[in-house]
Formats: structure tokens, sequence, C-alpha cells
């Protein structure tokens, strides 16, 4: 969408037209949706902490300046609302998440390619939550570094900080998922 068209969306939406922001919402929410369910693990929490997003963020509509972009700032109510919801849940529940991904279709995508999506989802949702969190914002959802430092409102060198230490902890608990060539770099010994 572009900028122009997104900030009347906005204007109006500050102004009460809950069309309009229903618009937003259809612009975002598969984007905010899957970034909730890489952090809580399971659809039922992503689809409220995505749910809490859209309301906490109409709400705050009024304190929206359009210093970063309404996707960050949206970005940001959503990772909060993610992080909230895992934390009330209580680690053991997020080391548990749900693996009927939308996506997994044994049949079209092969029993194998099934397995690994599943081992690599269970190894993000396995990460501690600020991990979590810049691993999908980087990896999934493809954020740059100063976008994710103002979404999780940590300084650049942090958001480095915790995406090497999370990508450190997935190489190595699926170090046997990398091709022959880079396991043989490693010495194969590492796990």
């Amino acid at each position: 969408m572009p900028a122009e068209d997104e900030a009347v969306l906005i204007a109006r939406s500050r102004n009460g037209d809950a069309g309009a922001f229903d618009e937003l919402v259809g612009v975002y929410q598969d984007r905010i949706y899957h970034l909730a369910y890489r952090i809580t693990g399971n659809h039922a929490d992503a689809q409220d902490a995505a749910q809490d997003a859209f309301v906490k963020a109409y709400l705050s509509l009024g304190t929206f300046r359009a210093q970063a972009a309404f996707s960050t700032w949206l970005h940001r109510i959503a990772v909060n609302a993610a992080v909230d919801m895992t934390r009330r849940r209580g680690k053991r529940a997020a080391l548990a998440p749900d693996l009927a991904t939308p996506a997994a279709d044994p049949l079209a995508d092969g029993a194998e390619r099934v397995e690994i999506q599943q081992r690599i989802h269970r190894a993000i949702a396995a990460l501690p939550v600020e991990q979590r969190a810049v691993v999908v914002l980087r990896d999934v959802q493809g954020c740059s570094y100063e976008e994710i430092a103002e979404v999780v409102k940590v300084p650049i060198g942090t958001v480095r900080s915790r995406l090497s230490r999370a990508r450190e902890t997935l190489r190595v608990m699926l170090h046997d998922l990398a091709p022959a060539g880079e396991r043989a770099q490693d010495g194969g010994t590492r796990s």
C-alpha cells in the first residue's frame, strides 16, 4: 500500500472511521498473525495476540506520531502482545507449540519437508522469548536491524547480540539439517 493511502486511512481512522481501520487491518492482518504465531507457538494464542494488537493499535491511534512507519509501530504492539501472551502461558507451554501449520500438507509438500518445518518451528519456539522475537522479525519477517530495534525498544547492538545468540542456538539444535559440506566444515562434532 502506498504511504499516502496508508496516511489517509490512518487519518480517517483517527476521526472514528472504523471502515478505514478495517482496511488497515486487512493490509496487515496476515503479517501480524504470522509474527504472533512464530512468537507464541500456537494458533489460538497467535489469533488472540493479533486481535489484542489491533485493538490496542486502534485505541492508541492518537499516540501514533509517524516518527516511525505505521508498520513498525504496529509490529511493536504485536510483538508486545505476543510476548505478553507467551509469558502469561508460562515457559512450559512455550516449549510445546501447535504444529498444525496452515501450510503443512503432507500430501503436497512431502512428509520429510513437513517434519523439517516442524523441527525448525519447535527450535524457534524453544528460544527465549526475547531471542525468538528478533529471529522472527529479522529472518521470517525480513525487518532491518533498525526496525527491529524500534519494535523491541533496545539498541541495535542488543538486537545483533540477541540475533547472534539465537542463530547459534538454532544452528546447534538443527545441526543435522545443514548440508553435508557445512557439517564437515564444523568438524561434524558440534552439537
